[in-house]
């Protein structure tokens, strides 16, 4: 993303975005008690400079907090250390996030950005597709999937279900606000990726009542409750399927065929 856009179009540009995001950063409850040391929103600019930048880790990333950049580019009075980072961020609810990123699609729209991303009859591919994004035998909180191995061992996950508005011809992609799959409270069986991608449907539509979309999917997806999900909230798609996972569907293409 360039930090200078087209004339016209200045609230496109990367400073431009980054201030609506550190502005709804500042709309987030602080859970700590009053006078902390470093700001909310500053934690949280920080969380999304280390992925702007596409820092390899937390470490990576506190050793480069020190140059000073990160003041002028994202607006950070003060960036905590990865411990302190944690500390702050961890007990934020990631529903929290889905206004920001509602704010910046529409100020994806009111700029015409979307425009390039329409694929057929106006409508818009939205790839969903699951993902783990941390997985451990010591570290693990009330949230954590786990599953229990063989030798009595347990793996503590977090993972999630993304998606993101694409186009085969466009090289950028928008995020959309993913879905945990994460331990529900009141809950002692795991979450699993088929109930994220039903409350993300549901979500995604609430979000976005108007828009069309076409969605994507792997095989995993090709099944009957989830294509009534899809139905349920008026989105086509697009659903990949394999002959090992749906050998009645193959048996009857074959037979079509003859």
């Amino acid at each position: 993303m360039a930090n200078v856009a087209p004339k016209g179009r200045k609230y496109l540009s990367a400073d431009a975005l980054f201030r609506l995001v550190h502005a709804g950063f500042d709309h987030i409850p602080d859970h700590r008690p009053a006078q902390a040391d470093i700001a909310l929103t500053d934690a949280l600019m920080s969380a999304f400079a280390m992925f702007s930048l596409k820092s390899p880790s937390l470490l990576a990333f506190d050793k480069e907090r020190v140059e000073g950049n990160l003041a002028t580019l994202y607006g950070i009075a003060r960036v905590p250390c990865d411990t302190h980072m944690r500390a702050i961020l961890d007990p934020i609810a990631p529903e929290a996030l889905r206004p920001i990123f509602k704010s910046v699609l529409s100020q994806l729209q009111r700029g015409h950005a979307l425009a390039p991303m329409r694929f057929l009859d106006d409508s818009y591919l939205l790839a969903l597709d699951g993902t783990g994004y941390f997985s451990s035998q010591a570290i693990h909180c009330a949230s954590c999937l786990h599953q229990v191995h063989r030798n009595g061992t347990i793996t503590y996950a977090h993972q999630m279900f993304g998606a993101a508005l694409i186009h085969p011809d466009v090289r950028a992609v928008i995020p959309l606000m993913p879905e945990p799959i994460v331990q529900q409270d009141g809950t002692q069986k795991n979450d699993c990726e088929r109930n994220a991608a039903k409350r993300l449907v549901a979500k995604v539509r609430h979000d976005y009542p108007h828009l069309k979309f076409i969605v994507t999917e792997d095989s995993l997806s090709s099944n009957a409750p989830h294509i009534e999900t899809l139905h349920d909230h008026q989105m086509s798609y697009i659903l990949g399927v394999k002959e090992g996972d749906h050998a009645w569907l193959f048996k009857h293409g074959a037979a079509a065929d003859q």
